[in-house]
């Protein structure tokens, strides 16, 4: 069984395990009794079966997280709702691992039994990847641009902002197109989605990009390779228009119009 494990030098336990196992599975037999009297018997005999495994060692005294940064200890524990003592065979693995995965933080989760006493937690965590801004409140998204519950925006000041109508969906492939030119990308300060069909970029809170419909990844590129070469995003530009093939239209700050191939 997957979910079944035993620590090295307690093979003995496996049998009396085993012998327990068989007896916790006639709760599946619980749903088609056809009497109340049997249902009741059957589930004291599961008790009865679940304190003799206590007795033979087979109890919750430990609980292994692995996989947390953000995520506490004390959180994991809780959503587990196996308390130290309990019986280890008792522990619906299903259930506990669902519980887990409700947490603001956690992905995706395994739980599993490393018999005779041992739950091992292993956790995949959520990534943060931008602020997005609805119009009217803020969420922090995740990297497949899912809302992370729970959390207060305002202390994500280092993510940029994704503005428009589907933009939260929309944020992970435009962000991992940016991320391909790295020294542009970490300058990112927010993304506006126009019309749900190609991206505005805001580079430092000053300098907007206006990525074309298609080709928006070699429309970045070549910004970026222009930039390598003459430090274009450092002077005094407020907009680049770059919707046209092979064509780059600057505004300067001071509202003077260029333009560049």
């Amino acid at each position: 069984m997957r979910f079944l494990k035993l620590r090295p030098g307690r093979r003995w336990l496996l049998r009396l395990g085993a012998v327990v196992l068989l007896a916790a599975g006639t709760a599946a037999a619980i749903r088609t009794a056809e009497s109340e009297w049997a249902a009741r018997h059957f589930r004291a005999a599961i008790d009865r079966a679940y304190a003799l495994s206590v007795h033979a060692g087979f109890e919750v005294r430990e609980v292994m997280v692995i996989g947390r940064k953000r995520t506490t200890r004390e959180e994991v524990r809780s959503a587990l709702g196996a308390v130290a003592g309990s019986p280890i065979l008792g522990v619906d693995i299903r259930a506990a691992r669902t519980r887990v995965e409700a947490l603001p933080w956690v992905r995706q989760a395994e739980v599993e039994r490393a018999l005779p006493d041992l739950l091992v937690v292993r956790l995949v965590e959520r990534e943060t990847l931008a602020v997005w801004d609805s119009g009217r409140d803020f969420a922090v998204i995740d990297r497949t641009g899912l809302a992370i519950p729970n959390l207060d925006p305002r202390d994500f000041s280092d993510l940029p902002v994704v503005r428009g109508e589907g933009a939260a969906a929309a944020a992970p492939a435009i962000l991992a197109t940016l991320g391909q030119e790295p020294d542009v990308a970490r300058r990112v300060t927010g993304l506006t989605f126009v019309s749900g069909r190609r991206w505005n970029v805001h580079l430092d809170w000053r300098i907007e990009i206006m990525l074309p419909e298609e080709s928006a990844e070699a429309a970045w590129a070549r910004l970026a390779q222009i930039n390598r070469e003459r430090r274009l995003l450092d002077g005094d530009i407020a907009h680049i228009d770059m919707r046209f093939d092979g064509r780059m239209v600057l505004r300067m700050a001071g509202n003077k119009t260029a333009e560049r191939s």
